[in-house]
């Protein structure tokens, strides 16, 4: 019988709030964490973590104390606060034509930095897109196995679908994206650590796809859609009754995400502009603005846009809502469609998004870019209601797919 792997964790932020390294320290396999920042379990962290002292706390204060995971307690932690900083810092200040470059020197710098603190007595690296590359290379010499998390889609495919997406909606984005040099060159990065890589995870086939269509072996990727809530208290989203048309009342529709092309946006808002006047309506959108001032004022007339909200308005915000929509154009497994499937609110959104609801069981899934399909599925929705499977069955099948996922995630990563 094999005994136990034992493995590092690469991870330059808190991607999915620390869920694989948590996972492997359930498992017994965690040998160390590397990571950026990490705030951890001490006297003063759990006194500013009280919420009479935590509320008082400037955000930039608060999104530190983040940096923690309860259930990591114990578990070997190293990390470069210094470093963290710095590089928190240039993304902060960057725009999105120099993010690639800041991807690109942070995920070398933090790779070096482990190299240089000292692998310890391991045999498999798990790392994260764009943030691993040198450790493979240096990991591969050694005969240890390296694992990738691969978070979004191919860059040859995102940047095609952004293009496209700029071009159909000109004048709307605040920074159009091009493809510049650096973006290239974090795109070949990527597939660097791709072909290195002796297995791929990765959160919905849509992911899958964009890499087998780049050259990826299939038989290395494997699809887990990990998305387990931070908060594990289910929102309560309570059934209706009567359908919105019944009750004389408005269809209330929600779109959580950055309000930019990438998250389609724009066929959200046309869709609610060929609605109006024919059923009543209101629209909450939540999120950071990514489009130009002009767009917002145009489309006011049909939505608020709310901006981002902190993470307790938004959970009231899905229990306040009839339907969310995300007609996302390209994600990895998009987290809000858990959090909303987890409330009980029927879902529009599309393949591209990753999500893993069932078409006509949980909401419906649409072709991108389809206008007319937000449009239908919304009215659906507000002469039939919540037709779908109720909130316990929801909550049931969320949590049946994300133990089947850990399950077939443990297997991966136990199989030497």
């Amino acid at each position: 019988m094999n005994s136990k792997p034992k493995v590092l964790v690469a991870q330059l932020g808190a991607r999915k709030h620390y869920q694989e390294p948590l996972l492997f320290h359930q498992w017994g396999i965690l040998n160390t964490l590397y990571t950026d920042f990490y705030s951890g379990h001490n006297v003063l962290t759990n006194l500013l973590r009280h919420p009479h002292l935590y509320n008082r706390l400037p955000n930039f204060l608060k999104k530190g104390l983040e940096r923690h995971e309860p259930n990591l307690k114990g578990a070997k932690i190293i990390h470069f606060p210094i470093f963290g900083y710095s590089y928190v810092k240039a993304l902060n200040k960057a725009s999105p034509q120099k993010a690639s470059e800041i991807f690109i020197e942070g995920g070398r710098e933090f790779c070096q930095r482990i190299i240089k603190h000292g692998l310890g007595e391991i045999d498999t690296i798990y790392g994260f897109n764009s943030a691993c590359l040198e450790l493979f290379e240096y990991a591969k010499s050694y005969g240890i196995r390296c694992i990738l998390d691969q978070t979004l889609a191919d860059y040859s495919l995102v940047h095609e679908l952004l293009l496209e997406e700029e071009e159909r909606w000109q004048g709307w984005s605040l920074t159009p994206f091009t493809v510049s040099d650096a973006d290239l060159e974090l795109m070949q990065r990527e597939h660097q650590e791709q072909d290195l890589a002796n297995r791929i995870i990765c959160g919905s086939n849509f992911v899958k796809d964009s890499l087998i269509a780049r050259g990826v072996d299939s038989h290395k990727i494997s699809v887990v859609p990990l998305g387990r809530l931070k908060n594990e208290k289910s929102i309560r989203h309570q059934p209706l009754t009567q359908t919105p048309r019944e009750q004389g009342d408005e269809l209330k529709i929600l779109f959580v995400g950055s309000v930019g092309l990438r998250k389609g946006i724009p066929y959200l808002l046309e869709a609610l502009r060929q609605m109006k006047g024919n059923i009543p309506f209101t629209c909450k959108i939540v999120g950071s603005l990514e489009i130009k001032p002009e767009r917002i004022a145009e489309y006011s007339d049909v939505c608020e846009f709310l901006g981002r909200i902190p993470r307790s308005q938004v959970k009231d915000l899905y229990t306040w809502a009839d339907v969310f929509v995300l007609p996302s154009i390209c994600e990895g497994s998009a987290m809000v469609t858990y959090e909303a499937l987890s409330s009980g609110v029927p879902i529009i959104t599309t393949y591209n998004s990753g999500s893993i609801i069932r078409d006509e069981i949980d909401g419906f899934i649409i072709p991108i870019r389809n206008i007319e399909a937000i449009v239908d599925n919304l009215i659906k929705i507000y002469v039939k209601g919540n037709y779908f499977q109720n909130i316990a069955n929801n909550q049931e099948y969320l949590k049946g797919i994300l133990q089947e996922s850990e399950n077939h995630f443990q297997e991966v990563m136990m199989s030497q």
